[in-house]
């Protein structure tokens, strides 16, 4: 015979709310990457031609914004940084575009690049009302300072992320290099909060 679950603890006459991870809302904000396209960029020409800003005083980098909002900044040596996308499609759609550009505008054949990713942003809402204080209390690991910014913040280490908590359930997720982590980051963030014993209950929208 097979048993019944075991129902859910009664705390004060009423069921805990738990957040579920799989229903929490997710958007990437930010992908930030490092690249390297293994050849040497000469950063006048490339201001000259692209339209890079290049001011070697004040940065050793060729700025080189794109209208579709995310930038490069390339260096002599071949290196790059790459930020403002918000997922490795459109990472590797980028890259693909300035391969094409670099070909016919500067001449300079590339052919592999290597990419690491240096940091995630996400936006994350829990859809529950959260009380900061008694999370703080509750939570190793975690830091409130109300007077300071109206955010609660709260590190893991397994993936190493760090938390913006805020009363509304509404969070961002920032320090994440690989993009399989963000699965166990919010689990690891819907298991603390459900522990917490902070939720105040569904937010009415």
């Amino acid at each position: 015979m097979v048993e019944a679950p075991e129902p859910p603890r009664v705390r004060d006459g009423k069921v805990p709310v738990k957040v579920d991870p799989a229903k929490v809302d997710r958007d990437v904000q930010n992908l930030v990457a490092s690249l390297d396209f293994h050849v040497t960029f000469n950063l006048p020409e490339v201001s000259r031609i692209l339209g890079a800003e290049y001011d070697p005083s004040s940065f050793p980098g060729g700025i080189y914004r794109k209208r579709e909002g995310y930038t490069f900044l390339l260096f002599k040596n071949g290196k790059a940084v790459l930020a403002g996308v918000k997922s490795f499609a459109e990472l590797k759609v980028a890259i693909e575009k300035f391969k094409v550009e670099a070909k016919d505008k500067l001449n300079i054949r590339i052919k592999d690049v290597d990419i690491e990713i240096q940091n995630l942003v996400l936006s994350l809402d829990l859809h529950v009302e959260i009380n900061l204080e008694s999370f703080v209390h509750e939570i190793y690991d975690s830091y409130y300072s109300p007077e300071l910014f109206p955010g609660l913040t709260f590190k893991i280490y397994d993936p190493s992320a760090t938390f913006l908590i805020f009363s509304s359930g509404k969070c961002v997720l920032v320090g994440l290099k690989r993009l399989e982590d963000v699965d166990r980051a919010i689990a690891r963030l819907c298991e603390t909060v459900n522990n917490s014993g902070a939720i105040r209950g569904w937010r009415k929208d």
